[in-house]
């Protein structure tokens, strides 16, 4: 019988452990997924009961208020709001980008850099946190991320079905969060600037055109079907309240403290812009998203999600031309970037690459090692006790309304800190009379709500023995999050 050639082994070695860093990014992502070690403020709860309550039936921005893009409730509504599925699609969402941005780099620079495109995107901690979440940051994401392997079939073949196929996924990010469309943006940048001074200018504003197109497809079937008016003042004029807060800043920095690999492609931009059309499409885009982010009012550490497919593609990408080549692993070119001897650039770029390595797969170790039962889940509880399915109830995390199945009434779903028109007493009060809230839980902004408690009192509610203090087990990696806080629990007969 014939042995394999040393080709075939090569190629089932690199399946196998392409296989098993998709079977890693799997553990990390489902093990233990009803308890979260980590959050995004109580932005989750908010997601998950509007997806319940769109389930129910409530219509978006015309009954039930909304201030983001619509895609990903209707998506939730199909699972009624169910917490562990909502976090489980999230969690396949991210495998498949893993999977999508390994093929892209395995297309741009071989085996290796699809390997060490997955292992990073695997435990890259931003990445990884909001995949364990029902979050709109980690869909978005990920369907950017799903989109970059059809552009760079695009962009090799010249096939306009790939460009189409890359357009529509964009889109979609797009009508998941309208961050999703910075991708848009930073396609349109490199098409704009590879155009320019080609002979082929004509051809290249056609593919532009398409798109477009193939971009606008999912908005403009949402808007149709939701209307224009109420759906734009949601998800774009309500958004235009947020203050700057230089504070949040902090995130920028943090991400890339975690994952300072990322840092490399960036800071030698100029020198990989001449690696291929591929890698000046990926660049363009990570630097459009990076500065959106830097420039808008407020950025948040889940927002940075948006940025890892495609700076982990580019260190996939860089680690072949830096580390590859001095091992002879790639030819006898040697790597565009020098730190002085190959021998140098070589252990430069892996120190940076096994310290973004430990750092998030540490923190990931550790939140799966140290998360206890969530106390959003105990509070659950409770109001499935002194409540019955259909009543509403009203939470300070939504989060807890989303465990119990209970519905909130649609005007405090959105109970954030930085919501426009700003939640009073007296909305709350109106809410409890209108639809007979049986449960109110006070924590976070309900909390900081004078005059609330002798509202509830006065309308027959009772104060359960004591408060309930969350300590930290509520999520042990909050990172630039404020914890639960206290909590009062009243009901009333």
């Amino acid at each position: 019988m014939a042995q394999p050639s040393d080709a075939v082994l090569e190629r089932r070695k690199v399946l196998t452990i392409a296989l098993l860093i998709l079977a890693l990014a799997a553990a990390l992502r489902f093990i233990n997924i009803g308890w979260s070690f980590s959050n995004d403020g109580i932005d989750e709860g908010i997601m998950l009961e509007r997806s319940y309550m769109v389930g129910l039936g409530h219509e978006l921005y015309s009954d039930l208020p909304c201030d983001q893009a619509p895609l990903a409730f209707y998506m939730g509504a199909l699972f009624d709001g169910d917490v562990l599925a909502l976090r489980s699609m999230s969690a396949m969402f991210s495998l498949v980008a893993i999977a999508a941005c390994m093929l892209a780099a395995r297309s741009i620079s071989g085996q290796r850099a699809m390997l060490a495109t997955g292992l990073l995107l695997a435990v890259d901690f931003a990445f990884l946190r909001e995949s364990r979440l029902f979050s709109l940051d980690a869909l978005a994401g990920s369907m950017t991320a799903i989109s970059i392997p059809f552009f760079v079939l695009y962009l090799r073949r010249g096939s306009r079905l790939m460009l189409f196929c890359s357009g529509l996924l964009v889109g979609l990010a797009l009508v998941t969060k309208l961050f999703g469309g910075l991708a848009l943006v930073g396609m349109l940048v490199f098409l704009i600037v590879d155009a320019w001074g080609r002979k082929e200018r004509r051809a290249r504003l056609l593919d532009i055109a398409l798109l477009l197109v193939a971009a606008s497809l999912p908005m403009l079937r949402l808007l149709i079907a939701l209307g224009p008016s109420d759906m734009i003042q949601g998800m774009l004029l309500d958004q235009g309240h947020r203050a700057f807060d230089a504070e949040m800043k902090l995130s920028v920095l943090a991400y890339f403290g975690l994952l300072p690999v990322y840092a490399l492609p960036l800071a030698y931009a100029r020198t990989m812009w001449g690696m291929g059309r591929e890698v000046r499409y990926l660049l363009s885009t990570s630097l459009v998203i990076l500065a959106f982010m830097i420039l808008q009012p407020l950025v948040f550490f889940h927002h940075m999600v948006l940025l890892s497919p495609f700076l982990a593609v580019l260190a996939g990408v860089l680690a072949v031309r830096v580390i590859s080549l001095e091992k002879g692993l790639a030819g006898t070119r040697r790597p565009i970037i020098s730190f002085g001897k190959v021998s140098t650039a070589g252990k430069a770029f892996s120190a940076l690459f096994l310290a973004s390595l430990l750092a998030s797969a540490g923190l990931a170790a550790y939140g799966l090692g140290a998360q206890g039962e969530p106390i959003q889940q105990r509070l659950a509880d409770m109001v499935e006790q002194r409540s019955d399915p259909g009543e509403f109830v009203i939470t300070g995390d939504p989060l807890i309304a989303a465990i119990a199945e209970r519905p909130t009434p649609p005007e405090v779903v959105n109970v954030a800190y930085r919501v426009d028109p700003e939640l009073t007493l007296q909305d709350v009060e109106d809410a409890i009379d209108a639809y007979e809230v049986k449960v109110v839980v006070v924590c976070y902004k309900l909390s900081d709500m004078a005059g609330l408690q002798a509202a509830l009192e006065s309308r027959g509610f009772h104060q359960a023995v004591g408060s309930f203090i969350a300590g930290d087990d509520s999520a042990v990696l909050d990172l630039f999050q404020e914890g639960i806080g206290p909590i009062s629990f009243y009901w009333r007969e």
